[in-house]
C-alpha cells in the first residue's frame, strides 16, 4: 500500500511539473486571429518603432493541424531580402493553440533560424550568420 501511495505521489508530482512546463510563451487578446497574435509577439523583430521593416518581403503561412482541427496552428513567418549582407532570410516558426476556457490564442513554442548568404544558402541554421 505504501509503495502504491508513493508511486501515486510521484505521478501526481510529475503531472504538476508537466503543467508548469506547458505555460504559454505569449497569450493573445480575445478576438485576435492567430496572425494578429504572431505579429504582436514578433512586432519588435519585424519592424522598428515606426512600423518600418528592413526587408523586401514578409511571408506569412498559417497551417491548421488537420482538416478538422483548426484550434491548433503552425505559423511560419519569413523576412526575405534583408539589408544584412550575411543573412538571406530570417524565419520564425510558431506553434499555437486556442484556449477554449479563455477564448484566446496561445503561443506554445517558437523556433527561430536563418538562411545565410554564404555557404549552403538553401540550408537553415539556428546559429546567426557571420
Amino acid at each position: 500500500m505504501k509503495l502504491i501511495l508513493a508511486t501515486m505521489m510521484v505521478v501526481l508530482a510529475g503531472s504538476v511539473l508537466a503543467e508548469e512546463v506547458r505555460k504559454p510563451i505569449f497569450t493573445g487578446q480575445v478576438g485576435s486571429a492567430p496572425v494578429q497574435v504572431m505579429y504582436e509577439y514578433l512586432q519588435n523583430r519585424i519592424s522598428n518603432e515606426l512600423g518600418i521593416g528592413e526587408y523586401q518581403q514578409l511571408v506569412i503561412k498559417q497551417t491548421a493541424a488537420g482538416p478538422e482541427n483548426f484550434k491548433q496552428v503552425q505559423i511560419e513567418t519569413q523576412l526575405q531580402g534583408l539589408l544584412d549582407d550575411s543573412v538571406r532570410t530570417q524565419r520564425f516558426q510558431l506553434s499555437m493553440s486556442f484556449n477554449d476556457a479563455t477564448s484566446v490564442w496561445l503561443i506554445d513554442s517558437v523556433k527561430q533560424d536563418w538562411q545565410c548568404r554564404r555557404g549552403n544558402s538553401r540550408a537553415w541554421t539556428q546559429k546567426p550568420c557571420k
